[in-house]
């Protein structure tokens, strides 16, 4: 779980602290400050596609976009403010907003039992556990002020999608800000342009839709969310999602209303939804 760090760290600038977490990659203590340490590269890369300095820097761009849009909504992240990172991983997140959130409200979880176990040996800043891919959170009704998912929609056909989309208003607070990404219709366009061949494992898990690529077109822009089973053995709850707005805006209501959507390859690799929950129960 960690402790909370001292003001004077808390207080620094963003790009201080990202600097801080780059020097704990090969040094750990840092000003007395025990910090977490990292998994093995092939961990970070298998999750998250990228390691240390690389993998900190594009987590960086998305925490500092969440806080600035919370802050634009009136919901700034800050000590109090309970925040979930739903699908952590090894915890890059949750590192970040060490910085803002007091350790008590700090949240994430995984369907992955040894990534959670891996969090907790690398003493992952947070209150870290394992959900089921179909199951439920294990928090209280309107709790969160801010919930983030990064790269979890991106993989979820569409009843799972809508499961948790139900699952994740339930915990929300009234006015709270939910940050995600989603893959946009240039998903296609990627997978359009790989080679034949290719030595990249998803690579040629993707390259098996290409020939359906005309039809994923026609569904995405008739509204639907788009999935191709991409993992052996988990075609009923993971994949490759590729997800409309039009779809967002029909199927999140009544619980999250849109308040800014972003797809920019030049900011990030997928889109970037930003929600807020609404009053409805």
């Amino acid at each position: 779980m960690g402790q909370n760090l001292p003001e004077e760290l808390r207080s620094i600038e963003d790009e201080k602290w990202l600097e801080m977490l780059i020097e704990s990659i090969e040094n750990p203590v840092l000003n007395g400050i025990d910090f977490p340490r990292f998994p093995t590269d092939e961990i970070q890369t298998t999750f998250v596609g990228s390691a240390n300095h690389e993998t900190l820097n594009e987590a960086f761009n998305f925490y500092k976009f969440l806080k600035e849009e919370a802050g634009l909504a009136g919901k700034p992240v800050q000590g109090d403010s309970r925040f979930l990172d739903f699908g952590c991983g090894w915890g890059r997140f949750l590192r970040l907003f060490w910085k803002d959130v007091d350790i008590d409200n700090l949240f994430g979880c995984d369907t992955n039992k040894m990534i959670v176990e891996t969090c907790q040996n690398l003493n992952v800043p947070g209150n870290i556990e394992k959900i089921n891919p179909n199951g439920y959170l294990p928090y209280p009704d309107a709790y969160f002020d801010a919930i983030m998912a990064y790269s979890v929609f991106t993989h979820l056909p569409e009843q799972v999608h809508l499961h948790w989309v139900r699952e994740l208003a339930r915990v929300a607070k009234e006015g709270s800000i939910f940050c995600l990404t989603l893959e946009p219709r240039r998903f296609f366009d990627f997978i359009d342009e790989l080679p034949q061949q290719s030595e990249n494992g998803w690579y040629e898990k993707l390259l098996i839709h290409k020939p359906n690529l005309a039809g994923y077109y026609d569904s995405l822009d008739a509204g639907n969310l788009v999935f191709m089973p991409t993992n052996e053995g988990l075609e009923n709850v993971y994949g490759d999602a590729v997800v409309p707005l039009s779809f967002i805006q029909e199927k999140w209501q009544p619980y999250f209303e849109v308040l800014s959507y972003l797809d920019d390859p030049e900011k990030f690799w997928q889109a970037v939804l930003v929600v807020r929950r609404t009053n409805e129960r």
